[in-house]
């Protein structure tokens, strides 16, 4: 019997320890999780980690002995050490730090923005947008020499004419491939050989130029119909282009020769020395090259600077007011009185030069230019 009644009060607070939470924790883990969570977390963690159905909400302090089955939708924020073993399907978004050590297979979609540090092996035939800031060193220009070869009938400017061509340049060597073209393979051929040109190992010029003394004289030409003495002596009058040629030539009219135009830095106005306007100043964009050469000097902002600069003793007409005059009082030495500057009837006696003393009165006039005469006399005459 109380075998019985201990087993009975065992269960009923087995049962009871069930749902009540314990004052200490318990040697044995229970069979069953608690309905509630403890209200402080345990000292030491459980023997076995528990399988959670979400990820924690922070990332653990060290990484995980294995990596994850799926990678993380976003990069981590530290590069790792090493490389991948395989390239990653889409570029990255910039470039990296360090080049590669071997290039690409394929040429880029976009030129780089900056030169490589060493040139190609064999130059293109096609410029850069821009010039370079230092000129080249070579010597001397190439002039085009008729080819006849079982695959190319043509012309090059190669430097490799034969020297039965090189010694007798008037008859074999023209400047220009059309030029060459035109004159050793003319008709049906013509249009070949302008076609074949240029090979990789031409210079890539289609004309050379030279300086227009027996024509207008303004500029330079690069239709090869230079004179057979500058033809015989290619490399003294003939220039690889027309840049180069209008500065050996024409640096006088620099910009005309080459068709360009400077920007402006110190003003519009000009003064007009040609006498072909009725103004003295213009501002229509027609300054001759000399001008243009030297802004400062030529140039002004303004129609007043300009006049005064240049005009200085005809102002009134430059400015445009020589018919109106300033209304006020002049001396007359030789009538021995004074005129108002002004056109029309007395008292106007005409509009005077800028630099002409005036004053705002007859007497004032009278007072200071004639002090020998009586005043009335003056201001009555």
């Amino acid at each position: 019997m109380r075998f019985a009644a201990a087993t009975r009060a065992l269960l009923i607070v087995t049962a009871v320890g069930r749902l009540a939470a314990t004052p200490a924790p318990t040697g044995s883990p229970t069979f069953d999780p608690s309905q509630k969570p403890s209200s402080e977390p345990s000292s030491e963690p459980s023997l076995e980690p528990s399988k959670s159905s979400q990820p924690s909400s922070e990332p653990s302090s060290e990484p995980s002995s294995e990596p994850s089955s799926d990678p993380s939708s976003e990069p981590s924020s530290d590069p790792s050490s090493e490389p991948s073993s395989e390239p990653s399907s889409e570029p990255s978004s910039e470039p990296s730090s360090d080049p590669s050590s071997e290039p690409s297979s394929e040429p880029s979609s976009e030129p780089s923005s900056e030169p490589s540090s060493e040139p190609s092996s064999t130059p293109s035939c096609t410029p850069s947008s821009s010039p370079t800031e230092s000129p080249s060193t070579k010597y001397g220009v190439n002039m085009f020499y008729p080819i006849w070869e079982s695959n190319y009938n043509g012309c090059r400017n190669d430097g490799m004419e034969p020297d039965y061509m090189a010694v007798n340049p008037t008859e074999w060597l023209t400047s220009s491939i059309e030029a060459c073209c035109e004159k050793f393979h003319p008709g049906y051929a013509f249009e070949d050989c302008m076609g074949f040109y240029p090979p990789d190992h031409d210079d890539c010029n289609r004309a050379l130029f030279y300086p227009d003394w027996s024509g207008s004289n303004e500029g330079c030409l690069g239709d090869g119909k230079e004179p057979y003495y500058m033809t015989a002596n290619a490399n003294f009058f003939l220039v690889d282009s027309l840049v180069k040629c209008c500065e050996k030539y024409y640096n006088w009219n620099y910009y005309e020769c080459t068709g360009t135009r400077p920007v402006l830095t110190n003003g519009e106005y000009y003064p007009d020395w040609t006498g072909g306007s009725s103004s003295y100043c213009l501002n229509d964009d027609q300054m001759p090259d000399y001008m243009l050469n030297n802004q400062n000097w030529y140039l002004s902002t303004t129609l007043q600077k300009c006049c005064e600069k240049h005009f200085h003793y005809e102002m009134n007409e430059c400015m445009g007011t020589a018919n109106a005059g300033t209304n006020e009082w002049y001396v007359s030495y030789e009538d021995k009185t004074c005129y108002q500057d002004c056109s029309g009837v007395a008292p106007c006696g005409g509009v005077v030069n800028f630099w002409v003393d005036t004053f705002t009165t007859k007497e004032k006039c009278c007072k200071e230019k004639l002090d020998w005469l009586p005043l009335r006399k003056c201001v009555i005459d």
